[in-house]
């Protein structure tokens, strides 16, 4: 990648896709095109911006025009609720936008794309870390998985495909993310994931805290400037089809959060274990060993990242009060 690259952005009003914008930025890249869907792209004025469903065939084709780099972070996406009771909701529109970007982008000839596709890809490991030397070609998807992880290995064949078979290949890159946390993520209980909604209880001082199931659940969690920041050094530094896990190493309980959490808050509080309305999986641990090789290797602590990531909710709490689609 060179810093003068035309660089296209999906989902850039979203949790992954604005903080990547920030650290592309940060960088010295300035020529961004920016997608969204239903809301306008935030805290980004300064870049050309596209409002546009990316299901649409010509609408893909206009966005990808005289673009070098596509970072593809637009998905249609949920919470464990909707991945047991409506998990449609994952395949039809992600499918579709999927395979109309990269055909849009190869015709456009984009020289590189960079997918996000997620760890449900993994079959159940146990304890295990789950690697990108596992092989998941004809293993079985998690039950609880099976729509969005299913999805994600098709758009991953697709991305091979580009890279590796049709003529004129588009260099794709696949990466598989631990379960991200910080600025700019969805807070709304009906809406986000496990880690915003416990620092959002934390930070309500909520008395007891209320968890679902035991809280034992296990996963690898990464403060979200270290996501982007290793997604961007993905892309400078690979030059061929890849799949990389950009992840922490090291995983922790939902207790485990909690407690760091209350620590920082000083809101010494008993949890309150509830029914749990959507088992998925006990544990998913991730390896980030390849990438380490590579040369990175996450900047914060799981309490450095909380930390952040609690303050900026409570500095921000007003954006939640006013912009329910935030």
């Amino acid at each position: 990648m060179e810093k003068n690259d035309n660089i296209l952005i999906t989902g850039a009003s979203g949790f992954i896709g604005l903080n990547l914008v920030k650290n592309l930025e940060k960088n010295g890249y300035r020529n961004l095109r920016l997608t969204s869907n239903t809301r306008d792209t935030r805290e980004t004025p300064q870049y050309e911006s596209h409002k546009g469903d990316l299901r649409d065939a010509e609408f893909c084709k206009t966005v990808t025009e005289g673009i070098d780099v596509i970072f593809h972070c637009a998905a249609n996406t949920s919470n464990a609720l909707d991945t047991k009771f409506n998990p449609l909701i994952h395949v039809t529109p992600n499918l579709e936008m999927n395979i109309n970007l990269l055909e849009q982008a190869w015709k456009n000839k984009v020289s590189k794309f960079v997918f996000l596709s997620s760890s449900t890809v993994y079959p159940d490991m146990g304890d295990e870390k789950l690697s990108e030397e596992n092989k998941i070609n004809g293993t079985e998807l998690i039950p609880a998985y099976k729509a969005v992880g299913g999805m994600k290995r098709y758009t991953e064949e697709l991305c091979e495909f580009f890279s590796n078979t049709i003529n004129d290949p588009m260099q794709c890159i696949v990466i598989r993310p631990g379960n991200a946390y910080g600025q700019f993520d969805k807070f709304d209980f009906e809406k986000c994931h496990v880690t915003p909604a416990s620092i959002r209880k934390v930070a309500e001082k909520m008395d007891p805290i209320p968890v679902w199931g035991d809280g034992k659940d296990v996963r690898d969690l990464i403060y979200i400037e270290d996501l982007v920041d290793g997604i961007l050094f993905v892309a400078e530094n690979t030059n061929s089809f890849d799949v990389i896990n950009v992840c922490h190493g090291e995983a922790y309980s939902v207790n485990e959060v909690l407690d760091i959490l209350k620590g920082i808050a000083n809101h010494n509080t008993e949890l309150e274990h509830v029914d749990n309305k959507a088992f998925m999986v006990s544990i998913r641990r991730m390896s980030n060993d390849k990438i380490k090789k590579m040369g990175w290797h996450p900047k914060h602590t799981i309490k450095e990242g909380l930390e952040k990531a609690y303050h900026w909710y409570k500095n921000n709490t007003h954006r939640y009060n006013s912009e329910s689609k935030l």
